[in-house]
C-alpha cells in the first residue's frame, strides 16, 4: 500500500516521540536501563551511607562498653587492693594482740627485778646466806623474763641511740667520745622486738 509522502513524515515522527520505542516499533531499553542503573547505583549509596552511620554507632557503643569495662575493673583492684590491706592490717594487729598480750605485766614486774638489784647491791657480805637467797629469787625472776623474750638492752659504751636509751644526764669527759654513754642509771628492756622500757643513761659530752 503506497502512503503519501506526509503519512510517512508523521508516522517517523509518532515513533520518535514515544519513549522506549524506535522508529522502526520496537522497543527501545537502552535508556531504561541506564535509569534504573542510576537508581541502583543511589540506592547502593544509601544503603553503604547508612551501613556507615550504623557501624560508627556500634563503634562509639563499643568504645563506651570497652570504657565501662575497664572502670569496673579498676574499682575491682582497688577493692581487692583495699581487703588485701585490710586483711594484712587485721592480721598483725591479731599477732600483737598476741604477742604483747603481757606486756603490761612485765612493765610491772621491771621495779621489782630493780629493787632486786639494789638489794643485791647493798648486801655487803656476797658469801652469806641473805646474798644467796636473793640471788637465787632475781635469777629465778630473770629466767622467766627471758622465757617471754624480755631482754636488757645492751647500753654501756655504746653511742646514744635515742630509740633505745634516754639521757638524763650530760657530762664533759675529754676520754670518751661525744654522745657516748658512759653509765646507765636504769637498765632498759625489750619485748621481743618492742622497747618497753629505755635504759636511763648519761651521756658523754666534749
Amino acid at each position: 500500500m503506497n502512503m503519501k509522502p506526509g503519512e510517512e513524515e508523521a508516522k517517523t515522527k509518532s515513533a520518535e516521540d514515544v519513549p522506549g520505542e524506535k522508529g522502526d516499533g520496537s522497543l527501545d531499553t537502552g535508556s531504561a536501563d541506564i535509569e534504573n542503573k542510576g537508581i541502583k547505583e543511589e540506592n547502593i549509596e544509601a544503603d553503604n551511607e547508612d551501613l556507615r552511620q550504623k557501624l560508627e554507632t556500634l563503634e562509639k557503643t563499643l568504645e563506651d562498653k570497652q570504657k565501662q569495662i575497664d572502670e569496673y575493673k579498676n574499682r575491682w583492684y582497688r577493692a581487692q587492693a583495699d581487703f588485701d590491706n585490710f586483711r594484712k592490717r587485721t592480721q598483725k594487729e591479731i599477732q600483737d594482740i598476741h604477742l604483747y598480750a603481757g606486756e603490761q605485766l612485765i612493765k610491772d614486774i621491771l621495779p621489782i627485778v630493780d629493787n632486786f638489784e639494789r638489794a643485791l647491791n647493798s648486801i655487803e657480805d656476797r658469801e652469806g646466806p641473805i646474798y644467796k637467797g636473793v640471788q637465787l629469787i632475781y635469777q629465778q625472776l630473770k629466767n622467766v623474763l627471758e622465757k617471754y623474750d624480755v631482754k636488757e638492752i645492751d647500753a654501756q659504751g655504746k653511742a646514744f641511740d635515742p630509740r633505745f636509751h634516754e639521757a638524763v644526764m650530760q657530762v664533759e669527759s675529754q676520754e670518751h667520745e661525744n654522745d657516748t654513754v658512759i653509765e646507765v642509771l636504769q637498765k632498759g628492756y625489750l619485748f621481743h622486738t618492742k622497747v618497753i622500757r629505755p635504759s636511763m643513761v648519761k651521756v658523754a659530752k666534749k
